[in-house]
């Protein structure tokens, strides 16, 4: 990135001392590689608010920072006032000292939380041989690939969902290689924090920063690495920024700094010598429960009770597992130093700890003798709030956000147009009958967390426990308020965010990001907590919409009531509806059968539409010859939204020709031809080479146009600053590699 101080070049990783008036100048991204730059100013930004501890933005959700956004011009943001005396001198890394950024990253990743038994072997060594492109959804709360997609070692997701991608709920580690369905997705900072996806590889925390540094069309590639050698990279990184902290500190001298980049290739990626995922398994302990423990990197271990069904008791043994957990940290300074934070959901406890500090052994050690002092809770009695919530089964907000999920991201599926249908379809259930289940039905909130207090659910009758796959691919977008259905779980979405889940209704968003609605407060933003109880009643679209206006309004007033919940009246209740449930369950798996069918016939049927408008190489060179031929590019990544005109139509200058999405922002895309003396010309469409749902690279040929009249003493020619081999009319995976231009366009009168 290019900065100046009054006009004079500065280096990256300098330490500048700024007087008042004169000018620091930062400039754009240069093409050496990298993605984002950081300027640190000493004393921080004391007018802006933190909020739960941050003053980080995230503009997904328009939360924390300044204002919820990113900066605009005019924006004006106060320093610390800063002595004179406490000026320190300027201190600049050298070159050989500094990151090293690229368009291409080798990252070292530890297999799991899921692989082996989740994907085929030969698809796991895959994921690490393959050369992956990073698509133009990638910002901070997710970074697409775009490349092979592995073969499924199960055939469904058992009771987290019909598609073998899918599994019950758990906490997801920061850095992780999340599969949605067939579609793979880095989870960076900003990303969901559990779900119900497998997550097959997680980025060491050594490598962290580099995902920090990934861009749209940037390629990577995973190095595995073993646990030790995760380790042995985390500490020589700690000890490089301690040096340079020294440095700054005038503590030590340049040479005694060692260069750590680029990151040598590690022993075990050598040896294969990188584990297992799966690192213990106890047997049956106290209270009739197993323990599962797998590790998602360096820093995070994934603790499951069970066989992988959903079950309230494990969901108990969960909660009093962290309990007991936290309880022994209170008691334990070197322990608690080392943990940063638990993450409870569903069957599991996921714990982010500090290797360091902290043995992965040791660690596996204490919980299983922490669960074995908790004991047996099949008789517990857990407090809980029963809510009644308004719920509207013909949302427009829904409604829309499935059209625009057809227009850009799928056009045709089994849960297409109608996600309630989908739903009671593939339980063998009507339509009316899906809606007495939500209107009847007592869910449990059985995890609450990301994006604003998302919260999972599971009907407390195992009668009425629902199943269905999470759509493939997920949805960028999800309206507020959408109540949904997932695997075995219903959710409710308390803000527009990304999500999976079939939308089934909406209710009142669950979050006030101050804090100062009614049953909200500033240290509890969400509504709800685990072991809450959710009941719905039906409303209209109008009364929901008055009821969402008291809402923002600061007037509406949620209903619930304080109980106990009885797990042994529950266990009673599993006990004697174990027949009904079984024929439930058999009726389920006969309509799932053709559900299934139907989707592999729509996703066969999908793929080869895709492959079908593909526009021939030989075609597009033909065009590109004849010197009437004019190029519409695609200005930046994106998907393809809308398409205006077919091959044939005439169109005038400043027409939109082409809308594309990213990250919910429309683009359009025009030829504004030559306005020259006010004259406004038409073009034919010679040939359109995208289709809604493409997905496009910045430079890519949208169509062909031809002037319909046109001399050589009034024409123009569109030059591009890449001549070399045209972007246009590739597949997918094709046009991963093809460059990214800098410039739409240029006008060369002829």
């Amino acid at each position: 990135m290019d900065m100046t101080l009054d006009g004079a070049d500065v280096p990256m990783w300098t330490r500048l001392y700024i007087k008042r008036g004169q000018m620091l100048s930062i400039g754009k991204l240069n093409g050496s590689g990298g993605c984002r730059a950081y300027l640190a100013v000493l004393g921080g930004l004391p007018a802006i608010a933190p909020y739960f501890g941050s003053k980080s933005t995230s503009p997904l959700l328009a939360i924390g920072g300044y204002q919820g956004r990113p900066l605009a011009p005019g924006d004006m943001l106060a320093i610390a006032k800063l002595n004179a005396d406490r000026a320190e001198p300027e201190v600049s890394l050298p070159a050989h000292l500094r990151p090293i950024y690229s368009n291409h990253w080798e990252i070292d990743a530890m297999v799991g939380p899921y692989d082996e038994g989740y994907i085929v072997s030969e698809d796991i060594d895959m994921i690490y041989n393959t050369i992956w492109d990073v698509s133009h959804n990638a910002t901070r709360g997710g970074i697409r690939l775009v490349g092979p997609t592995p073969r499924w070692a199960r055939e469904d997701g058992g009771e987290g969902g019909q598609h073998p991608s899918n599994v019950i709920e758990y906490g997801y580690p920061n850095g992780t290689l999340n599969w949605t369905g067939d579609s793979p997705c880095i989870f960076p900072v900003d990303a969901p924090d559990l779900g119900g996806f497998i997550s097959s590889t997680t980025i060491v925390k050594a490598s962290l920063w580099c995902m920090g540094q990934l861009k749209s069309g940037d390629t990577i590639q995973y190095r595995r690495v073993s646990l030790k050698d995760a380790l042995r990279a985390r500490s020589e990184l700690e000890q490089f920024t301690e040096s340079f902290s020294a440095l700054v500190a005038g503590q030590c001298n340049m040479d005694s700094i060692q260069p750590i980049f680029p990151s040598k290739l590690r022993e075990s990626t050598v040896s294969g010598n990188w584990g297992k995922a799966l690192i213990y398994q106890t047997e049956v302990i106290e209270g009739g429960i197993s323990m599962t423990f797998r590790q998602g990197g360096d820093e995070f271990l994934l603790v499951e009770f069970g066989d992988g069904k959903f079950n309230l008791n494990h969901r108990c043994s969960v909660t009093a597992l962290d309990r007991a957990f936290k309880e022994s940290q209170a008691s334990d300074e070197a322990l608690r130093r080392a943990i940063y934070k638990t993450t409870g959901c569903c069957n599991s406890l996921l714990i982010h700890y500090d290797g360091l500090k902290l043995s992965q052994d040791n660690l596996v050690n204490l919980l299983v003798s922490l669960q074995k002092a908790v004991g047996d809770l099949s008789s517990s009695k857990v407090p809980s709030r029963k809510f009644r919530l308004p719920i509207c089964f013909e949302s427009p907000a829904q409604q829309e956000a499935v059209q625009r999920y057809i227009e850009t991201q799928r056009p045709h599926a089994p849960f297409l147009p109608n996600n309630m249908d989908f739903v009671a379809n593939i339980n063998g259930v009507t339509y009316d009958e899906l809606i007495d289940i939500f209107l009847s039905v007592e869910f449990m909130a059985i995890c609450v967390g990301f994006f604003c207090g998302d919260t999972i659910c599971l009907p407390v009758d195992p009668r009425y426990r629902l199943i269905c796959p999470k759509q493939n691919p997920s949805r960028v977008y999800t309206p507020e308020g959408s109540v949904s259905w997932g695997g075995s779980c219903m959710n409710i979405y308390p803000v527009d965010s990304p999500g999976g889940y079939q939308m089934t209704g909406q209710t009142i968003p669950c979050f006030d990001q101050l804090g100062v609605k009614p049953d909200f407060s500033a240290s509890q933003p969400g509504l709800f907590r685990d072991f809450d109880q959710i009941t719905f009643y039906r409303v209209g679209k109008e009364e929901l919409e008055r009821d969402m206006a008291r809402f923002r309004s600061g007037c509406y007033k949620f209903q619930y009531e304080n109980v106990i919940f009885d797990m042994s009246n529950h266990n009673r209740l599993l006990g004697e509806t174990r027949d009904e449930v079984a024929g439930f369950k058999s009726r389920q798996a006969t309509a799932q059968v053709k559900m299934l069918a139907l989707e592999k016939e729509s996703m066969d049927r999908w793929i080869a539409e895709k492959a079908q408008n593909h526009v021939p190489v030989d075609e597009i060179a033909l065009l590109r010859e004849d010197p009437g031929i004019l190029t519409l590019y695609a200005p930046l990544d994106a998907n393809v939204w809308k398409v205006n005109f077919a091959d044939g139509s005439v169109i005038r200058s400043a027409q939109v020709v082409v809308i594309l999405e990213a990250m919910k922002m429309e683009i359009s895309v025009s030829y504004d031809g030559d306005k020259r003396d006010g004259i406004d010309e038409s073009f034919t469409i010679e040939k359109v080479l995208v289709q809604p749902g493409d997905t496009v690279r910045a430079g890519d040929a949208l169509n062909k146009n031809k002037k319909k009249t046109y001399n050589s003493e009034d024409s123009l020619v569109v030059t591009h600053p890449t001549t070399n081999s045209p972007a246009c009319g590739l597949s997918t995976a094709e046009r991963t590699g093809s460059p990214i231009f800098h410039t739409l366009w240029s006008y060369v009168s002829v």
